[in-house]
């Protein structure tokens, strides 16, 4: 058995059964977790890739993949293949639990120094010093901002530097800190065009990581992820705003979920209300560098409440923006970068949202910052780091109403 079939096994073990929708137990992930994170940490050798250097603020240049030895890959998916759309019909029990804990970070990267910190130090480096916190919510999100192939050409009309292809491996990487599902909704889902999507998609079905937003053709693109977590039936939707026009998909060409059509994002969102307890909205958006959540960002994000969204979860500008809420809904418009090789400090400021939802909603919602290193991965910061990070969360979040208390390196927030 290599590490990849190991992890998908133990992710999958006690869920074997017709039905497409995960479910997520919490006891359960965490003995999976552990044999995935040990196999992980036994299996990768040293494989140091060629050196590419960062050549602006979040613009690193896809220079085509190196050999990936030492951990067994997910076998690529044939560029033609076009996998299952789920559905949901598992129903929640009757005695599911009221209340689930959730998780949420930013954009993961696994090109450039990602790409090498795992070939260098194993699948689980990355997010290892954070996986223990990741790993402990019954759902844990992010979004995916490369794709994870060897294959596929540079897409055409986008510049080199600005065109990421990941390391494989680090669907392993997500397996091991417990990422449930992931956004592929983003202005990277198709840089190295349908074959990468593809393998990208067989990469993350292989170790059992949901994921929404990107697809072989318009319906899969916009098909939510469906997961049952403790009991409780969960509908995670996925698209971007932020979108080149050859990333947009048809009945035969591969793309992204247009966030821009919000016509079609709203009726998914009512469709999903009507299968899911819970429904989760994810969308690529707003200004690059910008603590400031822009007008169509605040209106949008109130359209998707309107249509039934319990929460909004976004990404893409790349530093942290304010936390909102609205018809006691919650509303993250950026959680920043999380693991991300970011030229400047401000890239490099980020933090683990985290908060509890039940019957009558969000509760003890708290920040755990982080800050970045030096190959763009997650570490919890204390002291005058955790401070300054948490203060410009709070200074984004004031506006909105939205108060944040430090204590003991936490932020504590109140809508």
């Amino acid at each position: 058995m290599t590490p990849t079939d190991a992890i998908s096994t133990a992710r999958h073990a006690p869920r074997h059964s017709a039905s497409p929708v995960r479910t997520l137990p919490n006891a359960t992930k965490w003995i999976a977790l552990a044999v995935a994170a040990a196999l992980v940490l036994g299996a990768a050798a040293i494989a140091v890739g060629s050196e590419r250097s960062l050549r602006a603020p979040a613009e690193t240049k896809g220079l085509g993949a190196g050999a990936n030895r030492g951990v067994s890959e997910p076998p690529a998916m044939a560029a033609t293949t076009a996998p299952t759309v789920p559905t949901a019909t598992v129903q929640p029990s009757p005695t599911a639990p009221a209340t689930i804990t959730i998780v949420a970070v930013g954009d993961l990267l696994f090109d450039s120094r990602p790409r090498r910190m795992i070939d260098a130090k194993g699948p689980a480096a990355p997010l290892a010093k954070v996986a223990s916190r990741l790993s402990r919510a019954d759902l844990t999100i992010a979004n995916l901002e490369s794709t994870l192939s060897n294959r596929g050409a540079p897409v055409l009309g986008k510049p080199a530097s600005l065109i990421f292809n990941g390391n494989p491996k680090g669907a392993l990487t997500l397996a091991s800190a417990g990422i449930d599902v992931v956004s592929n909704a983003n202005n990277h889902a198709m840089d190295h065009g349908r074959i990468a999507l593809a393998d990208t998609i067989a990469a993350l079905d292989k170790v059992g990581i949901k994921h929404a937003g990107a697809g072989m053709n318009t319906t899969q693109a916009w098909a939510p992820a469906y997961l049952v977590v403790k009991g409780r039936r969960v509908a995670y939707v996925a698209a971007t705003q932020v979108v080149p026009s050859y990333f947009l998909p048809s009945a035969t060409r591969a793309g992204v979920a247009n966030g821009h059509d919000m016509k079609r994002l709203v009726a998914t969102v009512k469709a999903a209300r009507k299968k899911a307890d819970i429904v989760i909205v994810s969308v690529h958006w707003g200004i690059e560098r910008s603590y400031t959540a822009n007008a169509g960002q605040k209106h949008d994000a109130r359209a998707l409440i309107d249509a039934g969204a319990d929460l909004v979860l976004s990404h893409h500008p790349h530093v942290l923006q304010g936390i909102d809420t609205y018809k006691g809904k919650l509303i993250a418009y950026s959680l920043g970068n999380f693991l991300f090789p970011y030229k400047s400090a401000s890239g490099r400021e980020s933090f683990i949202l985290g908060f509890e939802y039940g019957r009558k909603g969000v509760a003890n919602i708290t920040a755990v910052p982080v800050y970045l290193g030096a190959w763009g991965e997650p570490i919890v910061q204390t002291g005058a780091r955790a401070r300054t990070i948490l203060g410009r969360l709070a200074a984004a979040s004031k506006p909105m109403g939205t108060k944040v208390t430090i204590k003991n390196n936490i932020g504590y927030i109140r809508p």
